[in-house]
């Protein structure tokens, strides 16, 4: 990959909260891991969704990645600009929705916008398209605002200058289905003019919408970056099979290598879990008089499960 198609390159950050003292032959205070030895990159024109359970360290390589954090280790690189020493120059071609989103209450979204439009230049047909793909109304107080509409709010500002490199963290936090579906064309419209999305979400459904590849993190590790498509149909396949006769013993099948988890639906029919390859189990299954087969990819939320109760990227 050519540095003129990477916007955003993290190696080995590492960021430790706290720290140890000595004080009288005892050990006082606690060190806190949010972030190690964390690599990956994020290309342009692509939209990444970063996935990772709670307190997993999403934020803190967020937050690191906007230098609102100072970072012990590693390197961060914004549009081939060090995220520190360049971190004027790149906020200004970033939107960023945080996801404790904090607005000034007493401003209303129309005021916001304008006061916004201080900082950098908006242009008014982009905040009337926005206006009418949200349809927030911008004319209340913030206070008067629900949360979702806040959340669109934050998502008007962060998009309303079409900056070059949105990061996003839970963006769709409490909107309704109808107002979430906007965003994700949105967003698809957006990569398609070759701007870059880095997005955060417990959605799974919608990072397997919109997201081209995604990164893992738990416990502070960045544990695998994959294609989407890669994923879902590489690590983790559900295998319906449903015999005529002899049914197979479940541990028979769970000690094939490539078989994760092996059940009985009924008497006749087994649900089977299987990781890449399946050639082998196939073989097995041929020795056996099949009724039916069905072999379906695995939904990204049972892969991201899979990752969360295992230390490895070994399903």
């Amino acid at each position: 990959m050519s540095s003129s198609e990477t916007v955003l390159e993290v190696s080995n950050l590492t960021k430790i909260y706290g720290r140890e003292l000595g004080l009288g032959g005892r050990r006082v205070g606690r060190r806190v891991v949010g972030a190690r030895d964390v690599s990956f990159s994020v290309r342009r024109g692509e939209i990444f969704g970063f996935l990772g359970p709670n307190g997993a360290g999403k934020t803190t390589v967020m937050r690191s990645i906007l230098d609102y954090l100072h970072i012990q280790e590693g390197t961060i690189t914004v549009f081939g600009m060090d995220h520190h020493r360049d971190a004027l120059k790149i906020r200004k071609r970033i939107g960023y929705v945080p996801g404790d989103l904090s607005l000034y209450e007493n401003f209303t979204g129309n005021e916001l916008i304008d006061y916004y439009g201080g900082f950098r230049p908006v242009d008014p047909e982009d905040i009337e398209e926005l206006r009418s793909v949200f349809r927030v109304d911008l004319t209340l107080n913030v206070k008067a605002l629900s949360s979702g509409n806040r959340q669109q709010v934050g998502l008007i500002l962060a998009l309303a200058s079409k900056p070059d490199f949105l990061i996003l963290d839970e963006p769709t936090s409490g909107l309704d289905p109808l107002m979430a579906a906007n965003a994700h064309r949105l967003l698809k419209e957006l990569k398609a003019e070759g701007k870059t999305i880095f997005l955060s979400s417990h959605d799974l459904a919608e990072v397997q919408a919109v997201c081209d590849r995604i990164g893992i993190i738990k416990e502070g590790e960045m544990i695998l970056v994959e294609e989407v498509e890669n994923l879902v149909s590489k690590f983790l396949q559900n295998v319906r099979v449903s015999f005529t006769s002899e049914v197979p013993d479940l541990e028979t099948l769970e000690a094939i290598d490539s078989v994760i988890s092996a059940e009985a639906e009924d008497e006749d029919t087994l649900l089977l879990k299987v990781k890449e390859d399946i050639n082998e189990l196939l073989k097995v299954l041929t020795r056996y008089e099949i009724d039916r087969l069905s072999i379906e990819d695995a939904t990204l939320e049972e892969i991201l499960v899979r990752f969360e109760t295992s230390r490895t990227v070994s399903l």
